[in-house]
């Protein structure tokens, strides 16, 4: 029987299934990255590349741009029928979207008539369909194939899918009415973004004066108010009148009473206030008669329903309904309350709520709310002039592309800290520049999240010899924050990285230092005098030579300068053209210097003595080397990569030449160095390594993140992040790659007296001379402890006491209790054990482990426990 395969190739033997989910993703996601086609669908670089060109080909999406996502040409994943057409059987589609970017074909609705109450949406390509049939009959009736089935989905016409006012602009671009999975999905996450946004300003409206708690309490004054009415206030301001007038009279009865001079006048003025007093009280008492039957009056209209409603509702349904009476009361309360007069403050407060303004900034908010915070930021705070700005929602950062109306983005460059003020939520130092290559009046603002680089994946893995000098453009070392992957140019180029302590030097080095190690033209010489070479971590097995002694740095420097300068004698011989033509017989030579002022440090420090005179001729010279390398060497391909952690003159004195070097890597540096590398008013651009921060402790903060300027290709200001993986796999691709190392050729050597394998011999003699010796077993005396715990039959532990004592039986010459001094024999016992402790920590000291005293025992204190003694042995791993 003949199988049939179900998944043919097209290509180069690219599977369809393959091309086809791929399609789909980069479709549904409108993000034609290849970084993400290789985390999503788990296949290599190199797949996703003629991938890529597959989907270009048959128009789904845009022509290479670089380190830059794709534009994707398709909107819908329905529209990609025509596409799954050409791809299952072969058929051409009409209307692909060609190299520059036409147009696709419109699409047209169909409504059929034989389902009246609920219609269908059929979606046909209008050129898909505009050819006749082949026999030319116009006949529909002759059956489709199964692939070519129409899209279609039911409308659904009732209230509840109708789509409410939406003032954000969030409203989904997939059409909720048309009954798809799409559609659903669109509908569903719009309404609950609705909902949660209706929720937010329900609770931040309680803050102002229409939240539910004042309206209750305005509520309350106006039904109290209402209650004691005009008669209560007049009744109350006849009280207060005749309480003033008793108190006057009171105090002018009493002057009256002292009076010395015109005693009479004054007792005549104080009866008369008293006769105008016992009047004012007659009126009050009136008035306050009168307001009491009217209160009472509207107190029982007002209030006896309640009441009653209240007690027949209790007596009804207990507890329960009683509380839904005293609710229903509140509500009544918040209605009478609803009409306010708000001041101006209030009022902005309110329409700002209303506006559905947040207090800070979220990724996941809606895109035309950060908008306006963004305008009213800039226009507002930082007196920029705008023609226009949009927003660009992504997972990890809002993006903001802004057109300034006749100004550069100095001002914005100038105001980042003042910009991330007025954007609450926003952490310090994070907003990103990048001022444009298009033109100078647009710029790119980027305001990350809290994980703005999850999508930077893990460093790719290299087969030994996988790749030659011309693939290391296109090997990825780092990637941007939305995924975008960045390849270094390396081919007869010197690159030059600067960053402080701790800010990720040694992550970039080891990205580049993988892709170097995975060729199978490149010799890899790494230069390290500060910190014994431990930045380059397992990755220096699959090196040629990790030098750290300065003399045979210095040796192997001249080997280099011997080979770049005696190759282009050998470009006419060997048909070479005007540069070294870098291949497996006759690699390149690429030198990898780590902590380089300590580099520039030992140069001066170690000098050379004339060998019959015995005079000092000069130092090493280790940067004059590599300057001259630089200056002469980079077209026999013979090139360097250089760290340091700044390039001012306390750094490494006269170096200036790092500053010349083809590539630039800033990390988190400082001003000056920027200065240094960079052009004059690069900060205005957006270049700001120096708002980077380093890692401190076991915050990781910026390290590893660094701006990239590699001519034409990466000259914008975009941070990157360096691609990493565990120790244990730099490690294995150390050891796999040390075991098939590049030869070096034989023409090269000859203008050198000492060659590439005489140099690993000498770095291997030093390493074997410096290495410290170490017992092959464990010591004697923790051998001697481990024997009394089997003699014991292998107890949790033992107590201090127990295990002198039984140190003193196995060894009575060394352990003896008589040995040690002390007036009796507890003060010897004590002695002995704290000898105990003492010799057990100085034989464990040169072999890096320790033994602690520890709880082996609920009921008894702490001791020496079995399995910690078993970790020393190596009998058990030791615990996380």
């Amino acid at each position: 029987m003949t199988e049939i395969d179900t998944t043919p190739v097209i290509g180069a033997g690219l599977d369809r299934r393959l091309v086809w989910d791929a399609a789909e993703l980069v479709v549904s996601t409108q993000f034609g990255s290849r970084s993400m086609l290789q985390r999503k669908l788990r296949i290599t670089w190199q797949q996703t590349d003629s991938v890529m060109n597959e989907l270009e080909r048959l128009g789904v999406v845009g022509p290479d741009e670089g380190s830059r996502a794709r534009g994707v040409l398709i909107r819908l994943v329905e529209d990609l029928e025509p596409v799954f057409n050409a791809l299952m059987h072969g058929e051409v589609i009409a209307g692909v979207v060609d190299a520059a970017g036409a147009q696709q074909a419109e699409e047209t609705l169909v409504l059929p008539s034989s389902q009246p109450e609920l219609p269908r949406i059929r979606l046909v390509k209008q050129a898909a369909a505009a050819e006749p049939p082949a026999n030319g009959s116009g006949d529909e009736s002759e059956p489709e194939p199964e692939h070519a089935r129409s899209v279609e989905g039911t409308v659904y016409t009732s209230q509840e899918w109708v789509l409410r006012e939406d003032p954000e602009g969030d409203r989904p671009w997939i059409n909720p009415q048309l009954r798809t999975r799409e559609g659903r999905r669109g509908y569903v996450r719009f309404q609950r973004r609705q909902m949660r946004r209706r929720m937010r300003k329900a609770a931040a409206r309680q803050r102002t004066p229409h939240g539910l708690l004042p309206r209750m309490w305005r509520g309350h004054q106006r039904v109290r108010a209402w209650v004691v009415g005009i008669e209560g206030a007049k009744a109350k301001a006849d009280l207060h009148l005749a309480l003033v007038s008793v108190t006057e009279a009171d105090r002018a009865a009493k002057r009256a009473g002292r009076a010395i001079r015109e005693r009479n006048k004054k007792r005549e003025a104080a009866a008369k206030l008293q006769l105008d007093a016992g009047k004012e009280l007659v009126v009050a008492k009136a008035s306050g008669a009168a307001a009491q039957r009217a209160m009472w009056t509207r107190t029982g209209l007002a209030y006896g329903p309640v009441v009653v409603v209240d007690s027949v509702t209790w007596g009804l349904t207990n507890v329960w309904g009683l509380l839904a009476a005293l609710v229903v009361n509140l509500i009544g309360l918040a209605w009478a309350g609803r009409d306010v007069e708000l001041s101006e403050e209030e009022l902005a407060r309110l329409e700002q709520i209303e506006d559905g303004m947040p207090e800070e900034v979220t990724i996941g908010m809606t895109p035309r709310v950060f908008q306006e915070m963004m305008r009213f930021a800039l226009v507002e705070k930082l007196k920029c002039e705008l023609k226009s700005l949009r927003v660009d929602p992504l997972e990890y950062a809002y993006v903001v592309h802004v057109w300034l109306d006749g100004m550069t983005p100095k001002r914005i460059a100038d105001g980042l800290a003042d910009l991330e003020a007025n954007l609450p939520g926003v952490r310090t130092s994070s907003i990103l520049l990048r001022q444009s290559a298009e033109s100078r009046n647009y710029c790119v603002i980027t305001v990350p999240g809290k994980d703005p680089w999850k999508a930077v994946p893990e460093l790719p893995y290299r087969e030994p010899k996988s790749l030659t000098t011309d693939d290391i453009p296109e090997a990825q070392v780092a990637a941007s924050m939305g995924g975008d992957p960045l390849a270094l140019p390396m081919e007869r180029t010197n690159i030059n990285m600067v960053g402080k302590s701790r800010s990720g030097k040694s992550t970039w080095l080891r990205a580049i230092t993988d892709v170097l190690t995975a060729t199978n033209d490149q010799i890899v010489i790494g230069i390290d005098l500060g910190s014994a070479g431990s930045g380059f971590a397992g990755l220096r097995r699959g090196m040629h030579l990790v030098i750290t002694d300065p003399f045979l740095a210095a040796e192997a420097l001249d080997w280099g300068l011997a080979v770049g300068q005696g190759r282009p004698d050998l470009f006419d011989e060997l048909g070479m053209g005007q540069a070294w033509v870098t291949s497996s017989a006759r690699p390149g030579i690429t030198f990898v210097v780590d902590e380089f002022p300590a580099l520039v440090i030992s140069s001066r420090k170690h000098v050379i003595y004339d060998e019959e005179t015995n005079r000092k001729i000069g130092d090493i010279n280790l940067d004059g080397k590599l300057a001259e390398m630089a200056d002469t060497c980079a077209k026999s391909d013979v090139k360097m990569v250089v760290a340091s952690q700044g390039l001012t003159k306390e750094r490494i004195g006269k170096n200036t030449w790092l500053n010349e070097l083809q590539v630039q890597i800033m990390a988190a540096c400082d001003k000056d160095d920027i200065g240094l590398v960079l052009h004059s008013g690069a900060m205005d651009e957006g270049w700001a390594p120096h708002r980077l921060q380093p890692q401190m402790g076991k915050d990781l903060n910026d390290a590893g993140v660094a701006y990239v300027l590699a001519g034409s290709k990466h000259s914008e200001p975009i941070p990157y992040r360096a691609c990493i993986t565990s120790n244990e796999e730099y490690d294995r691709r150390g050891r796999e790659r040390g075991q098939q190392l590049v030869g070096m050729d034989v023409e090269s050597e000859e203008f050198t007296d000492i060659t590439l394998e005489d140099l690993m011999a000498k770095q291997a003699a030093l390493e074997e001379s410096r290495r410290r010796r170490r017992p092959s077993g464990p010591p004697v005396l923790i051998t001697t402890i481990r024997e009394i715990f089997s003699d014991a039959s292998d107890p949790a532990g033992l107590s201090r006491e127990e295990l002198a004592e039984a140190l003193g039986k196995a060894d009575p010459d060394t352990w003896a209790l008589d040995n040690f001094d002390g007036d009796d024999e507890d003060e010897q016992a004590q002695g002995r054990i704290d000898a105990v402790r003492a010799a057990v920590d100085a034989v464990l000291a040169p072999t890096g482990h320790t033994w602690p005293l520890e709880k082996y025992s609920a009921k008894r204190p702490r001791g020496w426990r079995l399995r910690d003694l078993k970790v020393i042995t190596g009998e058990a791993a030791a615990e996380a």
